[in-house]
């Protein structure tokens, strides 16, 4: 009776090991290879570093190329009360991207947008707030250029 239930763990131990070590292969790499990658002058440092985590060169494969020739960001106020002052600040992130591979070629716009609310008592604390919700609104536009790319493939 003991050995059955020891056979039943050693068995339950063992098929466990060998099911997790099968999950390696269903994870999905989540970075492209390129032949190349450049950027307009309008795009910041900040955002060339960040695209690093998604895209790598590597020119060795008939890959496309992918140039993001501008990346802006606006900021519109929406007013509203009594005295008509700022109730809200919505911030607009604008891409413009192009892939290549050899005779074609799909370019886009990709836009997002957030929402912050104002701050007038803490105008330092808004001015962060703006600074913070740029740097989401990139890896946002990082993300729907990663989906660009899965669709042009597919």
């Amino acid at each position: 009776m003991e050995q059955n239930k020891s056979n039943k763990y050693f068995i339950i131990l063992i098929s466990f090991f060998v099911l997790s070590s099968c999950q390696f292969d269903w994870v999905e790499e989540r970075r492209i290879y390129l032949n190349k990658i450049e950027f307009g002058l309008s795009v910041k440092d900040s955002f060339k570093q960040k695209s690093i985590k998604y895209f790598a060169q590597d020119s060795s494969n008939n890959n496309y190329s992918l140039k993001i020739s501008n990346l802006q960001f606006k900021k519109k106020n929406f007013y509203g009360g009594t005295s008509a002052r700022a109730k809200q600040i919505e911030i607009i992130g604008q891409l413009e991207y192009r892939f290549t591979k050899m005779a074609s070629t799909k370019s886009g716009n990709l836009k997002i947008s957030g929402w912050i609310p104002v701050n007038e008592n803490n105008p330092q604390a808004e001015m962060m707030a703006q600074r913070k919700i740029k740097e989401e609104l990139e890896l946002l536009l990082l993300e729907e250029l990663f989906k660009e790319y899965w669709l042009l493939e597919s």
